[in-house]
């Protein structure tokens, strides 16, 4: 019977290796391999990941002795509020990050030693459209929204509209900027588009 033990031992540990190479080949195969395809997927994976924004609304967990839970608005500026520590500058910032920041802020302020903090996405902005949409107006958020996709919220384009351009000021920037209309422009919550009129 001695001999018995070390045979289950070493059969449990041939199995346990062999699992785990399969489990490692799993997940290199699910890598791309092409460098164009490893860029796509790159930018896939930073649009599924929002960034705050002013009109984001947050709720902030912090796990002392027990949880500590409180909510805030993120201000035109970008800022977030959260008392007694100083407004931070939250603007294009990830959750994840923001809540890091805050952890930080608790132990240089000695409010707090090492205590995890949490911040989660209530809800988003809103953007706006105007000009030469079907409906103008104020409208919710969705991460990853595109241009096409706030316009087409918007009703689409008006028979007058220039449907090569469009104009927009961002939320962390007073200056109206004017862009190609493409498919790919990022919209952010705060956000205020304008679609100009076609002038000959």
């Amino acid at each position: 019977m001695p001999f018995i033990k070390p045979l289950s031992f070493a059969f449990a540990l041939s199995v346990l290796i062999f699992v785990s190479g399969c489990a490692s080949e799993q997940f290199v195969a699910a890598q791309p391999k092409d460098p164009d395809e490893r860029a796509l997927a790159k930018a896939a994976a930073s649009l599924t990941v929002h960034k705050l924004a002013p009109g984001d609304r947050v709720r902030v967990t912090i796990f002392d002795l027990t949880a500590q839970t409180s909510e805030h608005t993120i201000s035109e500026t970008g800022m977030l509020t959260v008392p007694p520590l100083k407004p931070m500058d939250v603007n294009g910032v990830v959750a994840h990050d923001a809540a890091r920041a805050l952890a930080k802020s608790y132990v240089e302020a000695g409010l707090f030693r090492n205590a995890p903090v949490t911040v989660d996405i209530i809800s988003y902005g809103r953007f706006y459209v105007l000009g030469e949409v079907t409906k103008p107006g104020e409208f919710d958020y969705r991460p990853g929204m595109s241009l096409f996709a706030a316009v087409a919220t918007a009703g689409g384009h008006t028979y007058r509209a220039n449907k090569g351009r469009v104009f927009i000021r961002r939320a962390s920037d007073p200056i109206e900027t004017e862009y190609e209309y493409t498919s790919d422009l990022a919209i952010m919550p705060g956000d205020v588009i304008r679609v100009p009129e076609w002038r000959l």
